[in-house]
């Protein structure tokens, strides 16, 4: 309850309730009513019903985008994609998901859909513990620039099945990599 956190920290609620509604849109905390703010559980259901609708959205989001994409975006998103590689190489993992944020978020946009790329936008950030679980793990983050790069490729060749093919195949390889989070026991069902 925010009242007693509030009394035990010894700060106003005012201050604590923009935390927790921050930790909130980080998928860090979940608020439920009566039961008050509570750390957030992930669980395997959960990765499934949001990355199911991710893999919807966003491999749509990328066929459009094949079809419209600028040069200036493609060159934005060629600048990203050298600030990820760079990032993995000096180890800071956590600002991966940013970055693949800004990648991503290009490329919904080129949709030139404005309420897809809300939408898509919105299910990318109902996954951010998913993926701060994810790009928290040296090879999976590796292997998600990788598959930016094909990504990016395909963009560039203006095909639109390819960018589809590839991006339901990277969502379902984050599935999969959760999965085996899940099956070794660091995280609940």
């Amino acid at each position: 309850m925010q009242n007693e956190l509030a009394q035990q920290l010894g700060v106003s609620r005012t201050p604590l309730r923009e935390a927790l509604h921050k930790l909130a849109s980080e998928g860090l905390v979940t608020f439920s009513p009566y039961r008050g703010a509570y750390v957030a559980k992930p669980s395997l259901s959960e990765v499934e019903a949001i990355y199911s609708v991710r893999t919807a959205l966003e491999s749509y989001a990328g066929y459009l985008a094949a079809q419209h994409i600028t040069e200036e975006e493609l060159e934005r998103l060629e600048t990203v994609l050298r600030q990820m590689e760079e990032t993995l190489e000096r180890g800071e993992l956590s600002e991966l998901m940013e970055l693949n944020s800004q990648f991503n978020t290009t490329i919904f946009a080129a949709s030139r859909q404005p309420r897809l790329c809300d939408l898509t936008v919105e299910y990318m950030r109902l996954a951010d513990l998913y993926r701060r679980i994810h790009f928290g793990i040296e090879r999976l983050a590796a292997e998600g620039i990788a598959e930016h790069r094909a990504l990016l490729a395909a963009l560039r060749e203006r095909d639109p099945e390819k960018v589809e093919r590839l991006t339901r195949a990277q969502i379902q390889r984050s599935v999969s990599a959760l999965r085996e989070f899940f099956d070794n026991g660091k995280a609940t069902r």
